[in-house]
């Protein structure tokens, strides 16, 4: 198995990534990718840097943008014939997908992750989250950031169905949910109600494929009644302290697990690869 990096030369890397404008860190991911070397930095832990916390999102959103504009990253030699040609196209797209992989795999995680404490908030936080995260992402646009992984954990299949509920209530009366503005022109407000119903349609949507994919998957037929969700709710009622210190157990030992299973699949990848 592979040796993993130096913790702090990770560290120290993601922070200098977090603070580069949008160009410099698309110019960095495309560099990294086609297996350029920078001498301040080993590749190992680039490769490190890119998938950590603060900034894996900002990785994923940019390798989506690399992978649509690869004409533009590769433009035609003048003398170079098409099949040369593609043959760079295909070389630089395998690239991507190899570099992409583990990126996705942290999102992933972070999101399962996110999903799991969304899961054990009460009906008050959990609408306190949503909110928050319907509001921001309505008011800015979707963030390189936090809003990717929380989008995907409000549309983890086992939080879905309460956030549809929630969503759809919210459409219902949207005014409810916004903040109030002093001062604020009944033109204004119509047009922050507009935006907000505009990202709930789009949310619902995301939503609907997660839940027709949940049902598709057991046939359709009702759920049974919950019994271990209902025990842990109380327990979390009546024993915060001890519900708070059983859920931390249980996501270090799951994080635990889901790293111990990423490296052995890295490691059965590698030795299952002729080496070139």
């Amino acid at each position: 198995m592979a040796e993993q990096p130096p913790a702090e030369q990770v560290s120290a890397q993601a922070e200098r990534l977090a603070k580069m404008a949008h160009q410099a860190f698309y110019d960095a991911w495309v560099a990294f990718v086609r297996g350029k070397t920078d001498r301040r930095v080993p590749r190992e832990v680039q490769a490190a840097a890119f998938c950590a916390p603060p900034v894996v999102s900002r990785t994923l959103l940019t390798a989506n943008r690399a992978a649509r504009e690869f004409k533009v990253l590769l433009p035609r030699g003048e003398e170079e014939s098409k099949r040369e040609y593609q043959a760079r196209i295909n070389t630089f797209r395998d690239q991507l997908r190899a570099a992409r992989r583990p990126v996705e795999s942290a999102v992933e995680d972070l999101a399962l992750d996110e999903a799991e404490f969304l899961a054990q908030l009460d009906d008050e936080a959990f609408a306190e989250e949503w909110t928050q995260f319907v509001l921001e992402s309505a008011g800015r646009g979707p963030r390189a950031g936090r809003d990717l992984v929380q989008g995907l954990a409000f549309r983890n299949p086992e939080v879905a169905p309460r956030t549809f509920a929630l969503a759809e209530r919210m459409m219902g009366n949207p005014r409810a949910f916004l903040p109030k503005v002093e001062g604020e022109s009944r033109k204004a407000q119509e047009a922050r109600v507009s935006q907000l119903c505009s990202r709930l349609e789009a949310e619902l949507r995301f939503l609907r494929y997660s839940l027709d994919y949940a049902e598709a998957r057991w046939g359709r037929l009702p759920s049974a009644p919950n019994h271990r969700l209902q025990a842990m709710r109380l327990l979390a009622e009546n024993h915060p302290e001890e519900f708070s210190r059983l859920l931390h157990a249980v996501r270090a030992d799951s994080h635990q697990a889901r790293k111990e299973a990423r490296e052995q699949r890295r490691f059965e990848r590698r030795h299952a690869q002729p080496t070139a």
